[in-house]
């Protein structure tokens, strides 16, 4: 493999700019450039390829290998511009400097742009640059030119066939590294042909991709299908989704305006006479924006001696605004940084060549900005004020009218051929006097909002922290190999700096007495900070015990330290045990070593790290200490902390206030698969189970299938039977409660948007409780535990038809809508317990009457019908609900999560030590005040959970 090598081809840009600068242009081709440099002996095998002969593949096909280097290969730019400006280099000894330095800088891969003030220098140029390239290999050929006098001394073989007489009655046009040029007239212009693409976003992007302009001559007009672009974009239209109005309309605007772009003529040199010493050429840059975008131009303005000046077009970029809304202040500021690039890169491209750079912009924020040095300003805005301050003077800069702003109607993008004529000649505004310059700004600030906000703080003392590393660190044990590695290098500083040079130096790794020692300094430091007049008091023998916190352990002075003395003087425990050094309990030294100690000990509890320490340290008040250190253990809280609670949230509307029928507001929820005989197979069928919300009555239908249709197929029929309820209550889709794996998979791929539109239709509301919180479910989870118990007594585990698997579930439907929701009175004279068939049957007995042997009162038994359903609802009002009062369970109430907490949230198919963290994003009061519902976001995207299934790691306050 032949690596790619560096980028070593001149600036596109830069070289089309130099391209324009004199009144003679030259273009040259240098033929079949690749193939004339060869590629070494030893790399010609990355080169290698097969060739069949004859296009026979049935035959043995013959190895070759690539001598020169081919187009195609990465490798092949570098090498044969290396070779080229190689050439120039070695053989540069007889030619002038000009045309060494132009194949350095005027080639661009193989094409030659350049541009001369005289014809003489120009012909030079042609005879020389031949003959200099010929010496490696390189022929040039394709030669075009502006002038019918160094047209003459083209080499012949060269020209022939390929440099035509101009005749008047036809344009001659060469593409010039995609731009065209017009030799005849000297001027470049653009021809459009729109390629065949669909009226997609993707094929808007393609169409506007073919679209060549590297020195932004008609950007105005590519601004409006940027723009196009953005809007496509924001309005979340696919890549291959039919676009419709209003961006219809623009577009095809676009392309009508972009078939006309080849009237306009930009003329190509800067200099539009020869030889001509006293040219005066000026560099003028304008920058404006607007809400949708924002510009920056670049003219030259030319004036020779006695003559009236000229103004050309040389350079622009347009940018659309971000998406995000942004300020005009700021858009004027990113133009105006905008136009400082655009003069770095004309100013590089063509040094010495301008007599004077000016910035023009007609916005008097801007100019306020650049002026102003003594207020502070917001981060967007200081940032580029720096580059505006490094880059340029603040002299440089002028006010202009924006009516006479050439960026004020193309930051809008331009729409009429006409506008970008006038962009691009801008005849009048560079031969005026300018307005205001930046000194006549005003002297008091604009309305702005860009200001940096000051706080004043007083402080009335100032601590200095003596010891800073303690404070880089939260690890004993790097904080001890920090102050040890310190130590010897002082050590070996110290005796560098001895004019007798005594002593020896530790060399290689850490001893064991160097971190020792370094555990003693650290210990120091702290006691220093905390007990500094415990240890003034030791240093002046004066009485210590009775005036100090630390009286019981009757503190004494070792080995510079401040220990424990106490009771244990006569034992045959080493010193550091029956002595051991006295910390703070609130100091970052004694966290860093309870942390060390709880590590060790395999994040065990307090009482094992409370014995580990006392071994060398004795921690004031250190069960407490050691208690808040290990609460703020990540890995223990991940490990041991528990799911959210929050206080039993108090019923919702839909279950404690009466209707007038049963089914106005369901659950519904699936259990299976139950195996039913069909012929000599077995086929899967599945329970959906719909149950009432404030009367519990339990309404069951057989579902052939887990699909969207078998569903809808089964809400319809309930629909039929008991009548359209006004909401359905589900648990989200994937998590139904009961569900196997394979109903799970089923469940997840339900067109919830096809369903959710069938009962807009029908004026029904479906509610999804939150993903993995099955307990809101409960209404219908109980109900599912009482229908599996029943099926499992009635069939005793035999396999069923169809039908009697049907009629075995109307059965199980009649056993639970006849179960009492109060409890059962020993009193005969009571009345019957309420059931959910009280409302549903809206009768007082199960007696058999015959309709055939008495006369029906229709109006009588309406009436009836209206009066047991408002005894129903009566006795549910006065017997039922109350028994709804009590909370079973999170009785108390508990802080709410908020935003910014950092969480854990709760996996059903990983190991709690591999649960996911997260950030809780959003959180989602209930009417109550209480946060049940919470969306994290994790790195897997945010995801909406109940609080049971989240817990706390960290708060954010």
């Amino acid at each position: 493999m032949i690596y790619q090598g560096p980028d070593t081809t001149a600036e596109l840009v830069c070289i089309l700019l130099r391209f324009r600068k004199e009144a003679i242009a030259i273009c040259a081709d240098v033929e079949e450039m690749f193939m004339q440099v060869k590629v070494p002996e030893s790399d010609q095998g990355a080169l290698r390829f097969l060739w069949w002969q004859e296009a026979d593949m049935s035959k043995e096909p013959l190895e070759f290998q690539m001598t020169a280097h081919p187009f195609g290969s990465t490798s092949s730019p570098f090498c044969a511009n290396f070779a080229l400006i190689k050439t120039a280099q070695t053989f540069s000894d007889g030619y002038d400097s000009y045309v060494v330095e132009a194949v350095r800088n005027n080639f661009y891969v193989d094409d030659c742009l350049v541009s001369f003030p005289t014809c003489d220098r120009a012909k030079s140029f042609v005879k020389q640059v031949s003959e200099l390239l010929g010496k490696g290999g390189f022929t040039l050929k394709k030669w075009i030119t502006n002038s019918e006098e160094v047209r003459s001394v083209l080499p012949g073989i060269c020209k022939e066939g390929l440099v035509k007489e101009m005749s008047k009655d036809c344009d001659v046009i060469h593409r010039t590294l995609g731009v065209q040029w017009d030799c005849e007239r000297d001027v470049f212009q653009f021809h459009f042909d729109a390629p065949e693409r669909p009226l997609t976003r993707r094929g808007i992007l393609s169409v506007a991709s073919s679209v060549f302009d590297p020195l932004g001559l008609i950007s105005p007009v590519y601004l409006t299908v940027k723009l196009l672009l953005q809007g496509l974009c924001k309005s979340q239209i696919g890549w291959d989704q039919p676009i419709n109005e209003p961006y219809m309309s623009i577009w095809l605007n676009w392309v009508n305006l972009m078939r006309q772009i080849g009237h306009v003529k930009i003329p190509r040199g800067i200099k539009n006479k020869l030889d001509e010493p006293n040219a005066r050429v000026e560099l003028h840059l304008f920058s404006d924006a607007s809400e949708i975008g924002y510009v920056a131009v670049a003219y030259a303005r030319v004036s020779y001696l006695n003559e009236p000046p000229y103004c050309i077009l040389l350079y622009s970029k347009s940018r659309v605004a971000p998406i995000k809304p942004v300020t005009i202040p700021r858009l004027e500021m990113a133009a105006a940084v905008l136009s400082v690039r655009l003069s770095e890169v004309l100013q590089r491209s063509l040094p010495n060549f301008f007599c004077e750079v000016s910035f023009h912009t007609d916005s008097m924020i801007v100019l306020y900005y650049i002026r102003n040095t003594g207020n502070r300003y917001g981060t967007y805005i200081a940032n580029r004020l720096a580059i505006l301050h490094q880059r340029t003077k603040v002299e440089q800069w002028t006010y202009v009218k924006s009516s006479e702003n050439p960026a004020d109607w193309t930051s809008r993008g331009i729409q009429k051929l006409a506008d970008l004529e006038s962009w691009i000649k801008c005849p009048t505004l560079l031969q005026a006097e300018f307005g205001k310059t930046v000194t006549d700004c005003p002297q008091t600030a604009p309305d702005s909002i860009e200001f940096r906000k000051t706080v004043v703080v007083n402080l009335s003392k100032v601590n200095y922290d003596k010891f800073p590393i303690i404070s880089y660190y939260s690890d004993w044990l790097r904080l001890v190999r920090a102050v040890a590695w310190l130590r010897r290098f002082i050590e070996y500083w110290m005796i560098l700096r001895s004019s007798s040079r005594e002593g020896s130096v530790h060399l290689g790794c850490l001893k064991v007495e160097e971190l020792e020692s370094a555990k003693r300094k650290i210990l120091m430091i702290v006691q220093k900070e905390v007990y500094g007049r415990l240890l003034s008091e030791f240093k002046n023998n004066s009485n210590v015990n009775s005036h100090n916190d630390l009286k019981r352990l009757s503190p004494m002075m070792l080995d510079g330290l401040i220990c424990v003395g106490g009771r244990l003087n006569y034992s045959d425990y080493p010193n550091e045990f029956k002595h051991p050094a006295i910390l703070p309990s609130r100091h970052s030294v004694t966290e860093m070593i309870v942390r060390h100690y709880h590590k060790e000990e395999g994040h065990s509890g307090t009482s094992q790290v409370l014995a580990a320490i006392r071994k060398y340290y004795w921690i004031v008040k250190r069960s407490s200490t050691v208690r808040r250190v290990i609460g703020k253990c990540v890995i223990c809280r991940r490990y041991i902390s528990n799911s959210g609670q929050q206080l039993m949230a108090p019923l919702p509307a839909c279950r404690v206030k009466p209707g007038w029928h049963s089914f106005a507001t369901v659950g519904v929820d699936y259990f299976g698969p139950i195996l039913a005989k069909k012929g000599r197979s077995l086929e899967k069928r599945y329970v959906c189970i719909f149950t009432c919300l404030q009367t519990r009555a339990v309404h069951i239908e057989m579902a052939y299938s887990l699909n969207t249709d078998s569903f809808v197929m089964a809400l319809l029929r309930f629909i039929g039977r008991r009548g359209k309820p006004s909401e359905i209550y589900s648990d989200n889709g994937s998590n139904f409660v009961g569900a196997i794996p394979e109903l799970r998979k089923y469940i997840r791929q339900w067109e919830q948007q096809r369903i959710s539109n069938e009962l807009s239709a029908k004026q029904i509301q479906w509610h999804f409780n939150p993903p993995s919180s099955s307990h809101r479910g409960g209404v219908w989870e109980r109900m599912i535990r009482s229908v599996r118990r029943l099926l499992l007594l009635i069939t005793r585990e035999q396999t069923l038809n169809d039908e009697t698997l049907g009629t075995y579930l109307v059965e199980v439907e009649r056993i639970l809508n006849d179960r009492p929701l109060t409890p059962m009175v020993q009193d005969v004279n009571d009345k019957l317990a309420l059931s959910p068939n009280s409302l549903l049957l809206l009768r007082e007995c199960d007696s058999i009457v015959d309709e055939s042997s008495i006369r029906v009162n229709y109006d009588k038994r309406w009436k009836q019908v209206n009066y047991l359903a408002n005894v129903f609802w009566k006795r549910w009002l006065r017997e039922y609900l109350p028994s709804l009062q009590t909370r079973q369970k999170w009785l108390v109430e508990r802080r709410n999560f908020e935003p910014g907490d950092v969480v854990i949230v709760v996996s059903d198919i990983s190991t709690r030590g591999k649960w996911p963290l997260g950030v809780i994003e959003s959180c989602e009061t209930d009417e109550d005040g209480k946060v049940r519902t919470v969306t994290v976001r994790t790195n897997n995207g945010s995801i909406r959970r109940d609080i049971r299934k989240v817990c706390l790691l960290e708060g954010s306050n």
